[in-house]
C-alpha cells in the first residue's frame, strides 16, 4: 500500500512470485538432466512446442537433485507462511520434471491445475527466452488500457510480465497464473526443472 495526496492506494489483488538464489552444483544437475533425457528420448508432450520434457522424476536419487528437492520444499513453505496460508498445513513437492528447449523451441500459455504452488529452477541463462506471465484478466491492455496511453510499464498497468532465467535461481508462483516460455533464439539449450506442490495437514508431515 502507498499514499497519495488524495488518500491511500490499496493493492487489492496480487499475484506474488518469489525468486531465490541457490548455491547448487549446476554442472552436476545439467549432466543429470541429459542422463534423464538419454533414458527417454521421446519425453512427454505438454505445453512444449518442440523441445523436450521428462515425465515426473520426483523419485530420482541423484545427490544434487535431492538437495534441490529439499531446497524447493524449504522455499515453498516460506512462501506459504509469507502469504499467510494456515500454519496447520504445509507444502510438499508433488511432482518435478526436466525441460530442455533448443533453438526454436518454446512453451505455450498454460497453468498448473489441481496444484497448490508451482515453480521452476533454472540451470542455464535465458536472456532471449524468458518466462512470460499473463495478467489474470488477459484483455487489460486490449480493451481498456491500450499501450498508447501507458507512460511507463509497471506491475500495476501491464498485461504481461517477463522474468529472464538466471542459473541457480528458484522461482515460485501461484499455479493459476498463466505463463509461457518465449522461443529460444540462442544456439545453447535452455534447461530447467519445473514443479508443483500439494498442500497437506501438518499432522501428516511425519507419516510419509
Amino acid at each position: 500500500m502507498s499514499t497519495s495526496m488524495n488518500g491511500e492506494y490499496l493493492n487489492i489483488f496480487s499475484a506474488v512470485a518469489l525468486t531465490t538464489k541457490l548455491e547448487l552444483n549446476i554442472d552436476s544437475l545439467i549432466e543429470f538432466c541429459y542422463e534423464i533425457k538419454c533414458k527417454d528420448e521421446e519425453g512427454v508432450q505438454k505445453s512444449n512446442v518442440g523441445g523436450w520434457q521428462s515425465d515426473d522424476i520426483i523419485n530420482e536419487t541423484h545427490a544434487e537433485f535431492v538437495k534441490l528437492k529439499n531446497k524447493i520444499e524449504t522455499s515453498v513453505n516460506i512462501y506459504h507462511h509469507d502469504i499467510q496460508l494456515k500454519k496447520t498445513y504445509y507444502q510438499k513437492l508433488e511432482n518435478i520434471w526436466v525441460n530442455i528447449n533448443q533453438k526454436g523451441h518454446s512453451n505455450v500459455y498454460h497453468d498448473h491445475p489441481h496444484s497448490s504452488l508451482s515453480g521452476a529452477f533454472y540451470l542455464t541463462e535465458g536472456e532471449g527466452a524468458p518466462i512470460v506471465f499473463r495478467h489474470p484478466y488477459e484483455d487489460i491492455n486490449t480493451y481498456f488500457w491500450d499501450k498508447s496511453i501507458i507512460e511507463e510499464w509497471n506491475n500495476l498497468n501491464s498485461g504481461i510480465w517477463s522474468i529472464r532465467p538466471e542459473p541457480n535461481t528458484l522461482l515460485i508462483f501461484p499455479p493459476w497464473l498463466k505463463h509461457r516460455v518465449s522461443m529460444n533464439e540462442e544456439n545453447t539449450d535452455r534447461i530447467s526443472f519445473s514443479f508443483n506442490t500439494e498442500i497437506l495437514p501438518m499432522n501428516e508431515v511425519f507419516h510419509d
